[in-house]
């Protein structure tokens, strides 16, 4: 793919956190679409950003193509009380709760101010969370776009229906609430009531978004497709989720564990935590040969409390080089436990030319092909039964590791992605 040499463009990202470090999924795709607008449609990248909780705003660890940080202010708790009210109870066009938590008139004073003082070419929401902010775009006339990710009204409908789901309400949002405003949404009848109510919302404001942007942006293309039909205009877009194949599929000394599989994600994301029960409650119980598991990623206490005394587990927390861990084990074991989009923890495990076995939801919005590049089952027997084969059939785990890397190589290259945003018009 060329590389663009015209004069330099603006872009500028209004962003729901820093994504950086890379330890989610989001994280990756926001910091790969930006490198790639950067390096190959020629734009510097100004970005107007909230926080998540925890996080710090370190400009010498700034990658080298944002060009500057503008820090977003926080909604104080009057003010998400007012949004509630007023536009996700009252208001005629019934915002979701997340909006209510991220939308202020400073905020949008804040942005309107640097689009006047950026002229940018570009302006990029990140996420439904945001899109309200469409206001401040009323006097700008170039393209502008939102990354959706996925169909999140759709992810909360799977988790409220979930068995045993400990997501919260407020999601990444919760931590800036008050403990006892979470304790109460959190109640299982309420959580679920509210869970479907905010999947309502999100429904219409997803549609609201279609006609609101120039482009909306899905790494599913299934999501891509549904969206273009009910919204009628044609102007979603599938940039999907890419790999590092070279650098995944790089040939590094690793001595392999017998007997061990892995599993990465950050469990910090209840979704992922939820997997890792599933995984540990409804599967590995099944699996004859008593494997260990070892979880890459950071994890919460309360989760590595609950499995601490199962010699079948091990929390390995963040780690240096995921490469050397994944791949001293023998099977990647990556079934989702609820969720949309497309699963990062797929196809970098298919990038680092190991055997994957996951569930549907593992492999939505992938074409790899299921016993050739990867095993998938939605039924926990038939997952713990593909595993036990795997762990004592050699040539079947090489077999399934060298076709999941050729069709992660294929279909996944980030250079290739690129390509998409060159359609939608950056």
């Amino acid at each position: 793919m060329y590389k663009s040499s015209g004069e330099r463009k603006r872009l500028l990202l209004v962003s729901t956190r820093i994504f950086w470090p890379m330890d989610a999924g989001h994280k990756i795709l926001l910091y790969n679409y930006c490198k790639g607008l950067y390096d190959y449609y020629n734009y510097d990248i100004y970005m107007y950003t909230f926080l998540e909780y925890g996080q710090s705003f370190c400009e010498e660890k700034k990658p080298y193509f944002i060009k500057e940080v503008f820090l977003a202010k926080k909604p104080g708790y009057i003010q998400i009380v007012r949004n509630i009210i007023r536009h996700s109870f009252v208001g005629k066009n019934r915002w979701s709760f997340q909006s209510s938590l991220y939308f202020s008139k400073c905020n949008c004073k804040r942005i309107e101010e640097l689009i006047s003082k950026i002229k940018p070419d570009a302006v990029l929401m990140d996420l439904v969370r945001l899109s309200q902010y469409h206001v401040t775009l009323k006097n700008f006339n170039g393209l502008a776009a939102i990354f959706m990710e996925d169909a999140l009204s759709k992810r909360y409908i799977r988790q409220a229906d979930a068995v045993k789901n400990s997501a919260g309400i407020g999601g990444r949002y919760e931590q800036f609430l008050p403990v006892w405003f979470n304790k109460i949404i959190n109640l299982r009848g309420l959580k679920n009531y509210i869970l479907k109510a905010e999947s309502r919302r999100l429904n219409r404001e997803e549609l609201e978004a279609a006609q609101n942007y120039d482009a909306l942006i899905y790494v599913n293309k299934f999501e891509t497709e549904d969206m273009n039909i009910r919204s009628k205009r044609n102007n979603a877009y599938t940039v999907t989720m890419g790999a590092d194949c070279d650098y995944f599929g790089e040939e590094i000394e690793t001595k392999k564990i017998q007997n061990t599989l892995s599993f990465v994600g950050n469990m910090m994301v209840a979704a992922n935590a939820d997997s890792v029960r599933m995984i540990m409650d409804k599967i590995m119980p099944l699996i004859p040969s008593r494997p260990v598991i070892h979880f890459i990623g950071p994890a919460p206490d309360a989760l590595k409390e609950e499995y601490r005394d199962n010699r079948q587990c091990i929390f390995e927390g963040m780690v240096d080089d995921i490469r050397k861990y994944v791949k001293s084990t023998m099977v990647v074991l990556a079934p989702v436990a609820y969720g949309t989009g497309v699963k990062t923890k797929t196809i970098e495990g298919m990038a680092m030319s190991m055997p994957v076995v996951t569930n549907y939801l593992g492999i939505d919005g992938l074409s790899a092909e299921v016993g050739k590049d990867l095993l998938m089952s939605d039924d926990f027997g038939e997952m713990a039964d593909m595993v036990e084969q795997l762990l004592h059939d050699e040539k079947k785990r090489l077999e399934l590791g060298k076709n999941g890397y050729e069709y992660a190589k294929r279909m996944h290259r980030w250079e290739d992605i690129y390509k998409v945003f060159g359609e939608i018009g950056f």
